[in-house]
């Protein structure tokens, strides 16, 4: 076991530490080690329950702090969040890096933990206080794992000692990996008025509430000037986990814009996601939801702060449906519709058939997700009367676009 000090909760700031080990070690054992609420650490609450990396991903050859271009990647036991430039010391022109930490923490990578917080509470009886204490490093949280698996992220750049692998080994270890994550998760960006940006992490998990889960919840460590952040319990975070994504989800959202213009949030990336389930904005004030599935949320606001206007909330499959049919259909109609196409998946074989009565050549087929994105795309063989097309996809509703010369067909499938 290494023991290395920390500082106690009447010390505010942060502590720089790092991975002793030579090999990558897990994230999450390190944090449960670390952690009574949730954890196996018998004596307290050693810090917030959050890893914060630096990513430099700005100026690299100066040491004056006014120059450097980098913002701190967060993880918890949900997973990881994108650094963006927003502290107030040094270049913070809203740019931001590519890297979310993962699960596996390379070897000599460097990171930072909170060991104070204000007290949170995920139940009035049950405070959670962080006490400080001593960071504990045990050899089971030791692991094999290369960081060009991308489960091992190191933040200053590419580490030689793992180029080595081939890609059918790294391949290997992932699909063979018993706790690959496939959890739902979806990322958001908020791009402010003025050009700022934030990346937001809200995941699902049995373990978790919509109060503060320790281990899973993460503080915002760098609040920008312009910036977006969940908020519950009296806190603003920039990782959440939850339970469910139910219909009666509702998750709050706070914004802070600096300067009246246009502020934008979108889907970033979603992961292990129900088909069946999409995402929207809920603005409060003016009562209405918008469906960020298909579109980015834009909207005109003036400088402030917006603690209780708008949430992220979810609908199931009747909406998207009807959602999706509608979005795809209004971009059919500039053009005639052609009768005589018939549409069928055959859920037995995995294939869409297509029978072409129309007398109109078929020019190509498109497929698309629930969300309105292009899943696969056909260009060719279309010179027969039936047209058979092989799909190996997950459950759901999908739109298939049949153009021709002459106009365009748009059925909705499901596949089963």
């Amino acid at each position: 076991m290494v023991i290395l000090s920390c500082g106690f909760r009447k010390v505010v700031g942060s502590r720089l530490i790092g991975n002793p080990y030579p090999s990558a070690m897990d994230a999450d054992k390190f944090i449960d080690d670390n952690i009574k609420n949730g954890g196996s650490n018998s004596v307290g609450n050693v810090f917030n329950g959050a890893l914060y990396f630096w990513d430099h991903f700005g100026e690299k050859n100066s040491h004056y702090l006014r120059e450097y271009v980098g913002g701190y990647a967060t993880y918890t036991k949900m997973g990881g969040a994108k650094a963006y430039s927003n502290d107030e010391r040094i270049n913070n022109n809203g740019t931001f890096g590519n890297k979310k930490p993962g699960r596996y923490i390379p070897v000599n990578q460097g990171f930072f933990v909170i060991a104070v917080m204000d007290t949170l509470s995920n139940s009035i009886k049950n405070p959670i206080v962080i006490d400080g204490g001593n960071i504990v490093f045990k050899n089971s949280q030791r692991v094999f794992m290369p960081e060009t698996s991308g489960n091992s992220v190191f933040m200053k750049g590419v580490n030689e000692k793992t180029a080595h692998f081939s890609a059918e080994k790294v391949k290997d270890i992932i699909e063979n990996n018993p706790t690959a994550d496939k959890r739902p998760k979806i990322w958001l960006q908020f791009d402010s008025p003025t050009g700022y940006h934030r990346q937001l992490l809200v995941g699902v998990d049995e373990n978790a509430s919509n109060f503060f889960d320790l281990g899973y919840d993460a503080s915002i460590a760098d609040l920008g000037k312009e910036d977006m952040f969940w908020i519950f319990d009296g806190g603003k975070f920039v990782i959440q986990a939850v339970n469910n994504f139910n219909t009666d989800q509702e998750l709050p959202l706070g914004l802070r814009v600096s300067k009246t213009g246009l502020a934008r949030i979108k889907i970033d990336a979603i992961e292990n996601m129900d088909e069946n389930i999409s995402a929207h904005i809920k603005d409060k004030f003016s009562g209405e939801i918008h469906n960020i599935s298909h579109k980015p949320f834009e909207i005109n606001l003036g400088p402030g702060t917006y603690l209780d206007r708008f949430s992220l909330i979810f609908k199931f499959q009747k909406l998207i449906d009807e959602d999706v049919k509608t979005e795809i259909l209004i971009a059919a109609e500039t053009q005639p519709i052609i009768k005589g196409i018939h549409v069928l998946m055959n859920n037995e074989i995995g294939e869409i058939q297509i029978k072409n009565n129309s007398g109109d050549e078929i020019t190509s087929i498109v497929l698309y997700n629930y969300l309105g994105q292009t899943i696969k795309t056909w260009n060719a063989n279309f010179n027969i009367r039936t047209i058979s097309l092989p799909i190996n996809m997950t459950t759901g509703v999908y739109m298939v676009q049949i153009n021709t010369a002459n106009g365009q067909v748009v059925k909705k499938i499901m596949m089963e």
